[in-house]
């Protein structure tokens, strides 16, 4: 009995000296303090009660704006939004009032010799041969002015063959990702001291970028294969849905209702081909500044590349056979055959897209089927950047590839959760939550075992479907929403809950895979508050003369950003505005010098314009509730510092709760009403509201003396490695 009793002593003593890391922080977007703490008293979230009695949990004060990738900059870096430049999720150009998104944008750089390749590696074969040839004649110097000759007529034609070849199948530039977030991430700081770290899934954090001793999956930034925040595709033989309100820009896909009797070939949109396509088009009109002259050479350049076969996109095909009997659809995709029944997820499938004969891309997709009656409805999901392309998703560059190879496929795109297609009225809550929780399950295998292996110092990774579920269905826990439902509002009330016992689970299970002596850090960047109503601050400016406009600017949708031809604001008369509305509560002022036709002068002028604003904004009141939608009108001195004037917006408009800015001024719109209702499933909302209110959360199981603000945790975190945070703005917690 003693010798058994020794040797489970032993055992145990060994699995304490099994590597575990130091530091553990999991952060969960949008999770609410208030919710949090409703759910702990009635006893739901056991691990989070547990921290709590044992530690900390607190309300967290947050960035503004509360948005997810402005807190979680500051959260990475401890710099304010001014002073990183993650400041809201889109950026405007004061030069073209183009907009593009804060995280990151799409640049293009040369390839190889540019425009030059096929002219440079074909005079490049051609000297090849002409130097065999010279050679030749020297070994065999009989004939060696026949040698020379036939090598150099060899040579013109192998360079003819070269040129053609290359001038196809070679790009003069190529697309590559700018992250625009300035500063160090705290993990980037400790690496420099020989910490080894962790991170999966952190937005602001694409192109991922080398640091020592590190492992990192990028999260929000990341796009999808088209180059968007996330696109997804319905297949359907209901016309009208090509019609609706298409906002948040869903890929609608029309097919005959034949597919009910034979099988039918689908060609699915994929990504834009600008190597061939896009970058040659803009090549056509080079040095051309009339307007009529460079869309009859556009014309010119699209007639000449569609007589190549080069088409704009690169489409992928779907072969697609009804069954009606059995409630299912016969599949076929990527050579692959699969029956997929209502209701149901297919597996993850690797799509390939040919650009040319020696450049092709991969992406990996999945299909839900929606409905066979009345009408087929096929969704696609966006379609996922395979790691297999070497698109710095992850640092090291194969640290996806492995992760893939490891634990299968999972979303590599940054806004996982397919929040669109609900928004949109184009599919139900029963297949958000699916995709959510078929979303989150692969992110939390991966953090189960890495925490297993245990073989780093620090740990950092981010979920987001706390946020994501918020967005959706929040209008089941409000009775004054439009969109309340009171028979569906119990079953969706506890969904809401359900996510947040996920998340206590995946605190639980973090819990138990690391040791009593390492600090474990949970948090959120913001919390949550309803979105009853929203609010068109480009219609205020207009209708208190500071924004004119020739015509009506018509229906914005998420296109209008990727599009490269977008007229935003296309009928504002600039010569007569003074301010504009973009972005999720910017407000910029035309400035003279700055804007590309800016009217207003800087000095007395520009504080009257300003003044204007800030005073008689707040002022505005819904008619049918008697409440002010807005709560402050912020000028950028009194929440940024050390910015640059150029670029962070002049004003900050910060709402009420049961208030959001519209998404039609998000994209520049000017719809005809100040203040409309919100008839969209995404009900609940942050980004735009004063921080007072949507406060994050912290929960340590370390005792904390003072209510923390997120721009701390970095330089915490730090101490706790004794690592020097000289830099930061943050200041480390006092633990009691």
């Amino acid at each position: 009995m003693k010798k058994i009793t020794f040797i489970l002593f032993l055992l145990l003593f060994s699995l304490t000296l099994l590597p575990s890391p130091k530091v553990v922080v999991l952060g969960f977007d949008g999770a609410d303090p208030n919710l949090v703490k409703k759910y702990m008293e009635e006893g739901s979230l056991p691990n989070i009660e547990k921290l709590s009695k044992k530690g900390t949990f607190s309300e967290l004060e947050v960035s503004n704006p509360p948005q997810t990738p402005v807190s979680w900059g500051v959260f990475m870096t401890s710099l304010n939004p001014g002073r990183n430049e993650v400041f809201d999720f889109l950026r405007r150009d004061p030069k073209t009032y183009k907009p593009s998104f804060a995280l990151n944008e799409e640049g293009k750089k040369r390839f190889l010799f540019g425009k030059f390749n096929g002219i440079v590696i074909a005079a490049t074969f051609f000297l090849i041969f002409v130097l065999v040839g010279f050679l030749g004649g020297k070994i065999f110097k009989a004939g060696k002015i026949l040698i020379v000759f036939s090598f150099s007529v060899l040579g013109v034609f192998t360079a003819i063959f070269v040129y053609k070849f290359v001038s196809q199948n070679f790009p003069s530039e190529i697309p590559y990702a700018i992250n625009h977030l300035k500063g160090k991430a705290f993990w980037e700081i400790a690496s420099e001291k020989g910490v080894k770290s962790i991170v999966i899934r952190h937005p602001d954090t694409f192109p991922a970028k080398p640091f020592k001793e590190g492992r990192l999956l990028s999260g929000l930034g990341v796009p999808d294969l088209r180059g968007r925040i996330g696109t997804p595709t319905i297949i359907t033989t209901d016309y009208s849905l090509k019609m609706r309100d298409n906002e948040f820009s869903v890929e609608i896909v029309p097919i005959e209702s034949r597919v009910y009797e034979e099988k039918v070939e689908v060609q699915i949109p994929g990504p834009y081909n600008k190597p061939f396509y896009s970058y040659p088009l803009s090549e056509y009109e080079d040095g051309c500044v009339e307007d009529e002259l460079k869309e009859n050479l556009k014309k010119i350049a699209k007639k000449d590349l569609e007589e190549r076969g080069i088409t704009e996109i690169v489409y992928f095909p779907v072969s697609l056979l009804v069954n009606s009997n059995s409630k299912s659809c016969h599949i076929e995709v990527s050579n692959k055959k699969f029956e997929l029944k209502e209701k149901k997820w297919s597996e993850w499938i690797d799509v390939d897209f040919k650009f040319s004969k020696l450049v092709k891309i991969k992406g990996v997709v999945r299909f839900y089927l929606m409905e066979i009656k009345p009408e087929l409805k096929l969704y696609i999901s966006p379609i996922q950047i395979h790691p297999d392309n070497n698109f710095h998703i992850s640092y090291p560059e194969n640290y996806a590839k492995e992760l893939f190879k490891r634990f299968g496929a999972f979303k590599t795109m940054g806004w996982a959760v397919d929040t669109w297609t609900i928004s949109s009225g184009l599919s139900d809550e029963d297949q958000f939550l699916s995709d959510m929780y078929q979303t989150e399950g692969a992110y939390e295998k991966i953090m189960v075992q890495l925490l297993k292996d245990g073989d780093c110092d620090l740990y950092v990774q981010i979920y987001e479907f706390t946020d994501r579920i918020a967005h959706i269905l929040w209008r089941y826990m409000d009775e004054r929403h439009p969109l309340y439902d009171p028979q569906n509002a119990q079953k969706f009330q506890n969904e809401l809950k359900k996510s947040y016992i996920y998340m206590d689970r995946i605190i639980g299970e973090a819990m138990s895979e690391i040791s009593d002596d390492c600090v474990l850090i949970i948090l959120s960047d913001h919390g949550f508050a309803s979105f009853r109503k929203e609010v068109n601050y480009n219609r205020w400016l207009v209708d208190n003369g500071l924004m004119t406009l020739k015509d009506d600017t018509g229906l914005m949708s998420l296109y209008d950003l990727f599009d490269d031809n977008r007229l935003l604001f296309k009928n504002v008369d600039w010569s007569k505005t003074k301010a504009y509305a973009l972005g999720l509560g910017n407000i910029y002022i035309n400035v003279k010098g700055r804007e590309k036709e800016g009217i207003v002068e800087e000095g007395k002028e520009y504080e009257e314009v300003v003044n204007k604003i800030v005073n008689e904004l707040p002022e505005i009141v819904d008619p049918e509730t008697g409440e002010h939608p807005v709560c402050k009108v912020y000028r950028r001195e009194e929440i940024y510092q050390n910015f640059d004037r150029n670029l962070v917006p002049d004003l900050r408009v910060s709402n009420n709760p049961g208030y959001r800015v519209s998404w039609q001024t998000s994209l520049g719109g000017v719809p005809d009403n100040l203040i409309t209702p919100n008839l969209k499933a995404w009900s609940g909302d942050h980004c735009s509201l004063d921080p007072q209110w949507v406060r994050g959360m912290i929960i340590s199981n370390r005792k904390i003396k003072n209510v923390p603000n997120i721009i701390d945790v970095a330089p915490s975190v730090l101490s706790f490695f004794k690592v020097n945070h000289e830099g930061m703005e943050g200041k480390p917690f006092e633990i009691k």
